[in-house]
C-alpha cells in the first residue's frame, strides 16, 4: 500500500495532545461528579455515565479522527492501466558548437548560456517532442526525438565544442539534418529553434530555409552574444585559456553577433528573432509556442494506482455515528 499524500500522515501526531485532553477532561469530570455524589452512590445509581462508556466514546472519537487522516493521505493499492494520448508540437533545437561560442562576452561563455537556454525552454514545455542537432562546420544529432525531458536536458547540457577538424559554421547542414528528424512526423506544427552567434562562413542557408518553408516548418532564431563582440579563447584539454584566436596578420579575431543574418532567417522561416543576454529572455518565445495547436504525437499506456481513500473515510463516518448514538446522559436507577 502507498499513499498519494504521505505528508498528511504527520497529522496523526495531533492524536497525542487530543488523547491528553481526553484524559484531562475525564479526570476533571470524575472530580466534579465526586463532589456531589459519593462513589458508592454513583455505583448504585448511575449506569451509562460510568468510566467504561467514557473511555469507549473517547476511543471512538480518536479512531474516527485517525481514519479521517488516513483518508486524507489517500491510500492506494492495486493498479489499472489507462491509455493516454500525447498531444504536442515537434521541436528541433539547432545548437551552434563552433569555437566562437567559447567567447566570454556572456558569462561564463556563449555556449554555456546557450545550453542553459535550451534546458530552460524545455522546462517550460509540457508534452512536446524535442530533439537537438549540434553543428559547426559539420552537424550531428545530439539527442533524437524524445518526450523524456530529463534525458534530453542531460544531453543538451553536455554539448561540447566541436573538435578542430569540424570548425567553421554552416547553418545549411544544421537545417538539413534537423529536417531529417521530422521525416516520420505526425504533427502539422513543426518548429526549429536556431541558437547561435550568427556567424555563418558558408552562406548556404537561403536554399535550406526555402526547403523548410515548403515543409511548413517555422524557424525561430536566438542570437547569443553581446553587440560589441569578444575575442575567441583557445583552450587546452583541461579547459584553461592558453591564448586567443588570431588572423593571418597576427591580429586577435573578434566574434560579433550577426543580428542581420539571424533576423533574415527568422523572417524567411516564418518565426521571430530574439537577441539573448541571458536565459530569462525566452519568455516571449515560449508564449508564442504555447499558442500553437497541439496534435496527437503518440499514445502510451500508463499504470495508475487505485485510490482506496473511501475505505478509511467510511470507517471514520461509522465510528463517529456510533459515538454520537451513545449517550452518557441517560440514567437508570437500580432496584434496591
Amino acid at each position: 500500500m502507498t499513499f498519494a499524500y504521505p505528508h498528511a500522515l504527520f497529522l496523526l501526531l495531533l492524536l497525542v495532545p487530543f488523547t491528553i485532553l481526553v484524559i484531562y477532561n475525564y479526570r476533571k469530570k470524575r472530580r466534579i461528579l465526586s463532589e456531589f455524589i459519593a462513589e458508592p452512590a454513583q455505583a448504585a445509581t448511575v449506569v451509562r455515565s460510568g468510566r467504561e462508556i467514557d473511555f469507549f466514546k473517547s476511543a471512538l472519537l480518536l479512531a474516527s479522527f485517525a481514519f479521517l487522516i488516513l483518508a486524507l493521505a489517500r491510500p492506494q493499492w492495486g493498479e489499472r492501466f489507462v491509455s493516454m494520448d500525447i498531444r504536442g508540437l515537434e521541436i528541433v533545437f539547432l545548437l551552434d558548437t563552433s569555437a566562437s561560442m567559447n567567447a566570454e562576452d556572456l558569462k561564463p561563455s556563449r555556449l554555456e548560456v546557450a545550453r542553459n537556454l535550451v534546458a530552460a525552454i524545455v522546462d517550460a514545455l509540457r508534452s512536446d517532442m524535442v530533439s537537438q542537432v549540434n553543428f559547426a562546420g559539420a552537424a550531428y544529432v545530439q539527442c533524437p526525438p524524445t518526450l523524456d525531458y530529463e534525458a534530453f536536458k542531460l544531453l543538451a547540457l553536455a554539448s561540447p565544442v566541436s573538435p578542430p577538424g569540424e570548425q567553421g559554421t554552416d547553418f545549411a547542414k544544421a537545417f538539413t539534418l534537423g529536417l531529417s528528424l521530422f521525416r516520420s512526423s505526425r504533427s502539422s506544427q513543426k518548429v526549429m529553434i536556431l541558437v547561435t552567434d550568427g556567424e555563418d562562413q558558408e552562406r548556404n542557408w537561403p536554399g535550406a530555409v526555402k526547403e523548410l518553408q515548403k515543409q511548413r516548418i517555422t524557424v525561430f532564431t536566438v542570437g547569443v552574444g553581446a553587440a560589441g563582440g569578444a575575442p575567441i579563447p583557445i583552450r587546452d584539454r583541461d579547459g584553461r585559456t592558453t591564448g586567443w584566436k588570431k588572423d593571418p596578420q597576427g591580429n586577435i579575431v573578434k566574434s560579433r553577433l550577426d543580428d542581420e543574418t539571424l533576423a533574415r532567417i527568422a523572417a524567411d522561416g516564418g518565426g521571430q528573432y530574439y537577441r539573448l543576454g541571458d536565459a530569462a529572455g525566452i519568455a516571449p518565445m515560449v508564449g508564442i509556442l504555447r499558442t500553437y495547436e497541439r496534435q496527437q504525437l503518440a499514445r502510451k499506456v500508463k499504470s495508475r494506482k487505485i485510490d482506496r481513500f473511501y475505505y478509511p473515510l467510511l470507517l471514520a463516518v461509522l465510528l463517529l455515528a456510533v459515538e454520537m448514538a451513545l449517550s452518557d446522559r441517560r440514567i437508570a436507577w437500580r432496584k434496591g
